[in-house]
């Protein structure tokens, strides 16, 4: 993860804006007390009963994104099997098919990006993060035609293909500089037919789960909420076709278990908190366990498998840091999978 920039006034009203439906919901879920235990019930519950239809066809865009990005996979030890295709790559030869870059520029879309398109910054080649659209600005300004018009001689300005090529040049290196696992669940909700009060779409993964949070604070209080998602403890819940799995980022953030988590999604909604989060889309799941997919994983849309415990429908506990000994009896290694996976928002 990359460490955060500050941002301008504007930029931070924007961030703010999909925690504003949460922070209603939280603060009528709070003003009548805390919410009952039968959270946990609730979602044990659900996890019984078919998934609806826009989460059956979340998971299906999911698919098919990941087979246009050359179908990478991790196994279920956590070891890579597949590489597919890289956000940095070109397609071979001259195909018609969208470059890997370029299906990341759609995936932006679907985060809300106030005036100009996202990603609008460039961070990797100075001290400072650049403005994408103001060096395009730039570009135009640095045309042949242009700089003959001032009178200045000939060959001393782009001519219209340099200009695209590194109009290109731009958009590409800031997709490949910017994390958009995010954009990329946002833009697979937006697809799949949700709207803004049914999802926080977002740039990070905190908006969209603390907004869950609320909307399970408020469900618990009997309370009506249009999102579309809550959040369940994934240590004690199945997750079913469509739900996303989630886990901090950072392996010294001290937010290992669902309690810590949630705690800090709370504060997230409170004080807009920066909390580094990565959530995957359930793609199938069976007697032993479940495949789920995500963006950015590897530079890539990657499927991990990921097992239950024996004789369970839970995920295995070897999987998250600390529970077990990695290559001890009972404790296989996890590899690229190990990770504190603690988070399910499910489909209400």
């Amino acid at each position: 993860m990359r460490p955060s920039t500050p941002l301008s006034l504007p930029a931070r009203r924007r961030a703010w804006r999909p925690l504003l439906l949460a922070g209603a919901l939280l603060g009528a879920a709070l003003a009548h007390g805390h919410p009952p235990a039968q959270a946990g019930t609730l979602c044990a519950s659900t996890a019984t009963q078919p998934p609806p239809g826009q989460a059956l066809r979340l998971a299906q865009l999911a698919l098919r994104e990941h087979a246009a990005w050359g179908g990478a996979q991790i196994d279920a030890q956590g070891r890579l099997t597949d590489a597919g295709s890289v956000e940095a790559g070109m397609p071979p030869g001259p195909s018609r098919t969208p470059a890997p870059w370029q299906r990341v520029l759609g995936y932006w879309s679907a985060v809300p990006a106030g005036a100009g398109p996202y990603p609008s910054q460039i961070h990797v080649g100075a001290l400072r993060p650049a403005d994408r659209p103001l060096l395009e600005q730039a570009l135009s300004q640095a045309s042949d035609a242009r700089l003959a018009g001032l009178g200045v001689g000939p060959d001393q300005g782009l001519a219209s293909h340099e200009q695209q090529a590194v109009r290109v040049a731009l958009a590409r290196v800031a997709v490949i500089d910017t994390p958009w696992s995010a954009a990329f669940i946002s833009w697979l909700a937006r697809e799949a037919g949700l709207d803004a009060p049914r999802f926080a779409f977002s740039e990070a993964h905190a908006d969209y789960a603390a907004a869950a949070w609320a909307a399970g604070q408020a469900e618990a209080q009997g309370l009506p909420s249009p999102y579309a998602l809550r959040t369940c403890d994934l240590t004690r819940t199945t997750p079913r076709v469509g739900d996303l799995v989630c886990q901090a980022r950072g392996r010294n953030a001290g937010l290992d278990d669902h309690e810590a988590l949630t705690e800090a999604l709370q504060q997230r909604l409170a004080t807009g908190r920066v909390l580094a989060m990565h959530c995957d889309v359930v793609t199938q799941v069976d007697a032993q366990g479940f495949d789920a997919l995500g963006g950015n994983v590897l530079d890539t849309v990657m499927r991990r498998r990921l097992d239950f415990a024996p004789g369970t429908r839970l995920l295995d506990a070897s999987y998250r840091p600390g529970t077990c000994e990695p290559g001890t009896a009972g404790c296989p290694r996890r590899h690229l999978s190990h990770q504190p996976w603690s988070l399910l928002l499910q489909w209400r």
